[in-house]
């Protein structure tokens, strides 16, 4: 029996000086199909296809260090020295897709939007390739409705004797010695009211107490909205297939996407 795990997509805006997207210069560019790129122990690469009005991007990136000597057979709980060599890597994989109807850039992991939107930049030579915000913050909180879940990371210097949250964080670590604390709460469909929203404009308020802010949720419309790592983006959000190794199909999860968001247009 085929297993299915959670995947998500955040959206932007992305331009180049401040211009549209373009599908015939991006066809002159990315004329390849793969690309690589090293620096020092980092290996990154690239697989690209064109489809339609989109771009699919398949990338991974991976490093020889560091590489923990030993590795945990999970059948015998013994420790086994780790068959990978120094000279290799493990790459992680992420997703990409750019919609050239909307201009957006869609990715699996917006911390790996740097990355991409780098690599990018080198190709076009002196443009400036931007990434905008789909909402501003007041925006964000008119419309989202319902509330998927937030995460809040916080360290111990970073609090404020008003915020109530951060206050805590900062005594749960102090308590447990630790150097980081991070709440993460998960809600189903929740409704969200006013005193919800009230909660969400105080973390704002609020933000330079937190190291890290995640708020996902969905607009009356039921499409995705996310604020993350300080970027307000659309989400996509939905399960697909793995393999034994846990690693999706790079073809499932484009076609689920691109219908995914073909109906949001609708």
């Amino acid at each position: 029996m085929s297993k299915n795990k959670d995947i998500v997509f955040s959206g932007n805006f992305i331009s180049i000086d401040e211009k549209r997207l373009n599908l015939s210069e991006f066809k002159d560019i990315f004329n390849q199909t793969e690309e690589s790129e090293i620096t020092g122990n980092i290996v990154r690469s690239y697989l690209f296809e064109f489809n339609s009005n989109f771009l699919k991007i398949n990338f991974s990136d991976g490093s020889s260090f560091p590489r923990n000597p030993n590795v945990i057979n999970i059948e015998t709980n013994e420790i086994e020295a780790n068959p990978r060599q120094t000279n290799q890597i493990e790459p992680k994989e992420y997703f990409a897709l750019i919609d050239f109807e909307t201009s957006f850039l869609w990715i699996s992991n917006g911390k790996k939007r740097k990355i991409l939107i780098d690599f990018i930049q080198k190709k076009f030579n002196n443009a400036q390739v931007i990434i905008k915000d789909v909402f501003d913050q007041e925006e964000f909180i008119k419309a989202i409705k319902r509330l998927d879940s937030i995460r809040l990371t916080s360290t111990p210097d970073l609090f404020s004797s008003t915020n109530t949250i951060t206050h805590a964080l900062s005594d749960e670590i102090n308590l447990y010695e630790a150097v980081e604390a991070v709440l993460h709460l998960k809600y189903q469909d929740k409704w969200v009211g006013n005193n919800i929203l009230a909660r969400i404009s105080s973390i704002f308020k609020n933000k330079e107490n937190f190291r890290g802010i995640m708020i996902s949720g969905r607009d009356d419309k039921n499409n995705g909205i996310l604020f993350n790592t300080n970027v307000f983006s659309k989400k996509i959000d939905f399960k697909a297939a793995v393999d034994e190794n846990e690693m999706f199909d790079s073809n499932e999860v484009f076609r689920i996407l691109t219908i995914k968001i073909n109906d949001e247009k609708n």
